[in-house]
């Protein structure tokens, strides 16, 4: 038999070990996975001599906001975005305009996008109080699991919210009731609102309107209580929690208490909380404004113990597109700035220069980014794995390649408020993404098409 592509000469990474091993790929899927003189006779050959061959990131929270806010991000440059960082799949959040609370928008909205994807996708709906009815209907439909803000809608982007934000713990009940039906799992922004809004009160009153000002409005004890609220609210419905974006260890400890009495609670946590601290917010004010904050030196060591700890099942980056001039001129004014951070194109990187530094292994990285994240949002066997049977997405990656960071060269439309970035020097980088067997990023070079990206749906 003749395949379509066999690399050679790479090591292989899987969530259990490393190994030099060759990949046949054919008809978009992998067809073996073995030493080389056993593979079969190939039309095309990648040598990976050198480099590891990991399967494709999963990322487990993308905010691309298409259609709605072309100018922040589209879906093409996102995903243009997301090849270059060595993403395969996406799941993008259901903020848009208009926002996915029903399948017919979650239908229509998958068929903007997926013309436009250079990679394979996946898509939340959201749930709140005000689509009830709906939750099962986006399930049927093929939402990959629901997200709810535990806030109030940011102001002045209410008409991106609708169907999303549930701030009562009553109506919150009955949400989780609803998603717990459908098996999905409920992604939960966890933030308490009314310790929000007394912080804030108290430090707007102090006249503080510097970056570290941010940190202080949003403390960790909004995100732990809010955590806690949400585990009790799981544990009454059946539905599976996860935690998005866990900013802080008190929390982590509430969720690893949570698996040890059997609840169906995880969590994810992003990059740039096991990076940076809020220091941060002092030397770059809006361009390090991320929601819940950075935090101190001891949260993010504590929260990498419970990386180490396996507390934490996923990550995601959180990738939230804005423009420089919605940024800039907030240097001395951090309330009047958006929050959020770009990191598609920083995910690996930032994960590989970890590794470099011995925080974690690469086959826990590849549970951390790939495996978990397929078997949570029922993707597997499909996507997140190197064995036969599964689509061939993979990222090769040189552990040796180094270069510092530069945000004029990034694909995304926010490149010019990556700012937090620059200067880093990230050791390990992505050379090569292919999705579905086709080579969509070579040597920094996007080259897949428009529409080759697919819409996955639970399995």
């Amino acid at each position: 038999m003749i395949v379509d592509l066999v690399i050679r000469g790479g090591t292989v990474v899987t969530s259990k070990r490393d190994q030099r091993l060759a990949v046949a790929v054919h008809q978009g899927q992998i067809f073996a996975v073995d030493r080389d003189e056993a593979m079969p006779e190939a039309r095309e050959a990648i040598d990976a001599t050198g480099l590891h061959v990991l399967p494709g990131l999963i990322d487990t929270h993308v905010h691309l906001r298409d259609p709605g806010r072309p100018e922040r991000e589209d879906w093409l440059t996102g995903t243009r975005a997301a090849a270059a960082g060595g993403i395969t799949t996406i799941m993008e959040m259901p903020i848009s305009i208009p926002p996915v609370h029903t399948a017919a928008v979650l239908q229509e909205r998958a068929a903007h996008v997926q013309p436009r994807s250079i990679v394979d996708f996946a898509l939340y709906g959201g749930a709140s109080g005000d689509n009830l009815d709906e939750i099962e209907a986006m399930a049927a439909a093929g939402a990959v699991a629901f997200k709810t803000f535990r806030t109030r809608p940011f102001r002045g982007r209410e008409n991106e919210f609708v169907g999303i934000c549930c701030p009562d713990a009553g109506q919150m009940l009955h949400v989780m009731e609803r998603t717990a039906r459908t098996g999905r799992l409920h992604v939960v922004h966890a933030e308490e609102q009314q310790i929000l809004d007394a912080a804030a009160a108290r430090v707007r009153e102090a006249g503080r309107r510097d970056g570290r000002a941010h940190a202080l409005a949003r403390p960790e004890a909004a995100e732990v209580a809010s955590v806690a609220q949400c585990i009790a609210l799981a544990q009454a419905t059946g539905a599976r929690l996860q935690i998005a974006h866990m900013s802080t260890a008190d929390a982590a400890a509430l969720v690893a208490q949570a698996k040890q009495r059997g609840l169906p609670v995880t969590a994810e946590t992003c990059p740039h909380y096991l990076t940076f601290t809020e220091d941060a917010l002092e030397e770059y004010g809006p361009f390090a404004k991320c929601d819940p904050p950075l935090r101190p030196r001891e949260t993010v060591e504590r929260l990498w113990e419970a990386i180490r700890a396996r507390t934490v099942d996923v990550l995601g980056t959180d990738h939230a597109p804005f423009l420089l001039e919605e940024r800039a001129p907030f240097f001395e004014d951090i309330w009047s700035a958006p929050s959020g951070l770009p990191g598609l194109e920083e995910f690996l990187p930032l994960m590989l220069r970890a590794t470099s530094q011995g925080r974690l292994t690469l086959p826990y990285l590849v549970r951390l980014t790939s495996e978990n994240a397929a078997r949570l949002f029922g993707l597997w066997p499909r996507k997140g794995r190197l064995a036969a049977r599964a689509d061939a997405d993979l990222v090769l990656v040189d552990l040796r390649a180094e270069r510092v960071h530069d945000h004029r060269t990034l694909q995304t439309k926010a490149r010019d408020v990556a700012l937090i970035y620059d200067g880093m020097r990230l050791r390990g980088l992505p050379v090569m993404t292919i999705v579905r067997g086709r080579v969509v990023m070579r040597n920094g070079e996007v080259v897949g098409e428009p529409g080759w990206g697919q819409w996955v749906k639970p399995q």
